[in-house]
């Protein structure tokens, strides 16, 4: 007979082996697990002595991808956000001795020569890699992180396969990573103003008139103003006394870079000859003191109330500024550009450098139903309604996925004394023959690399 047990046994049917939940596999998200390269179209940019081969990416640049995966320059999808008629990709002779792959034809590159916007265009459409409702700039991709380092030239078309490979037994790269979240330290080039003519002699004007123009109660203009002028300024209420011998020029650009053998100030007379740390250190004529960030020139003048020798109204003065961006900043390498501060969000810009984020109407990364590029502003006036909303839409677009990293801390240089330490090279006209620091004025080769002068930017990459 059956003695009850209190259970009754329910076998499975049969042994499955497996998960219930499939496995998930994480990476560092400063090295996130991927494989690409640099696209085999990229053309040449700076060639490398020691391993004779050429980098197409600079360590640090904003990158995205094409629609082959392949890794590139961000900056391009602005870059040939342009007018039908622009040149947006060219080769050169380089290019041609190394077998980079033009990118209209997908072999070899024949010969030096340009192409158009509709000319790159119509080619992705004919080899499958746009859309017909498509132009060039959709090719490349949102930013995607910053290159961890130089990307060389792709060893072949398809990286893969030996057979496809320019030079055998050689591959300087294998494959190459993104860094997506970390801290980066970034050098900030400035932008080198027009010529100015050092005119407006506002030493005869009211009392407070420079304060005016410092607050913004009047629009700022360059001029020149006596010291009970400068007095009135909070800033210098206790250095410059009423009547002090000493005037000063305000300049049209703020905020002024470091006056460094790469950003150089220099005047059409002789007039600055001893550089002071302080205005009160002011005493003689020739000596001048420089405020970067109210963009001012001090100088001597017996009893502050006039321009002084040999300066004239009609000298002129060059000198370096971050109150607005340079567009191809720091030629190949990665640098940033403009008036950036503490907690700036950062976007880039179409040399894929680093740039203030700014919801920008004007330069709406797209365009409008007739296939035109968005050049200016919103206008109900003159636009339709459809491709208003669309340009706003893609501003608003643009502007939140496109941010890439946020400023958390500034250095400035020279650091450590290391100005003051002299070594061998220091006279060499070539950056990359000077010892970074003692030979460079205390400065990094990050620095003197892309024409900077004394601000280096640690920046939080934020990269969704």
């Amino acid at each position: 007979m059956t003695i009850p047990r209190g259970y009754v046994p329910n076998h499975k049917v049969w042994d499955r082996m497996g998960r219930v939940t499939p496995n998930v596999e994480y990476s560092h998200s400063e090295r996130p697990h991927f494989e690409s390269f640099a696209a085999p179209w990229l053309p040449t940019q700076r060639y490398d002595q020691e391993l004779e081969f050429y980098i197409v990416v600079s360590a640090g640049k904003v990158v995205g991808e094409d629609r082959n995966g392949h890794l590139v320059p961000a900056g391009l999808r602005k870059a040939w956000n342009v007018a039908g008629g622009s040149t947006i990709l060219t080769y050169v002779q380089a290019d041609v001795d190394q077998n980079v792959i033009d990118l209209t034809t997908g072999i070899a590159v024949a010969a030096a020569t340009t192409y158009t916007q509709t000319q790159v265009t119509q080619a992705l459409k004919e080899r499958g890699m746009i859309k017909a409702t498509e132009l060039a700039m959709d090719f490349i991709s949102k930013p995607i992180g910053v290159a961890s380092y130089n990307y060389w030239k792709a060893a072949g078309p398809d990286h893969y396969n030996p057979a496809e490979l320019y030079q055998h037994n050689f591959r300087p790269q294998a494959l190459a990573a993104v860094t997506c979240d970390y801290c980066i330290t970034v050098p900030v080039v400035p932008n080198v103003a027009t010529t100015e003519t050092m005119a407006n002699d506002r030493t005869g004007g009211a009392d407070g008139l420079l304060e005016d123009y410092v607050d913004g109660t009047q629009t700022r203009a360059a001029g020149w103003f006596n010291s009970t002028q400068i007095h009135e300024l909070v800033k210098y209420a206790t250095a410059v006394a009423a009547g002090a011998d000493v005037v000063c020029y305000m300049f049209l650009n703020y905020p002024l870079s470091d006056d460094t053998a790469e950003t150089t100030m220099a005047a059409s007379v002789a007039g600055l000859l001893a550089k002071k740390s302080a205005v009160t250190a002011i005493s003689a004529a020739g000596d001048y003191f420089v405020d970067k960030d109210l963009g001012l020139l001090f100088v001597f003048e017996s009893g502050g109330n006039a321009i002084p020798t040999p300066w004239t109204t009609a000298a002129t003065i060059t000198y370096y500024h971050y109150g607005s961006a340079v567009a191809s900043a720091g030629n190949t390498f990665m640098c940033a550009t403009g008036d950036l501060e503490y907690g700036d969000l950062l976007t880039y810009d179409a040399s894929s450098n680093l740039i203030k984020a700014e919801l920008d109407i004007g330069t709406a990364e797209g365009y409008d139903a007739a296939f035109a590029v968005f050049a200016a502003d919103p206008d109900y006036g003159a636009g339709t309604d459809a491709a208003i909303s669309t340009q706003l839409e893609q501003a608003v677009q643009n502007h939140q996925n496109g941010i890439v990293g946020q400023v958390i801390g500034v250095n400035e240089y020279p650091r450590d004394y290391l100005e003051r330490v002299h070594t061998a090279y220091s006279g060499y006209t070539a950056a990359n023959m000077r010892t970074p620091g003692s030979a460079t004025g205390g400065r990094s080769d990050q620095l003197t690399y892309t024409g900077s002068a004394e601000r280096m930017l640690i920046v939080n990459l934020i990269m969704r």
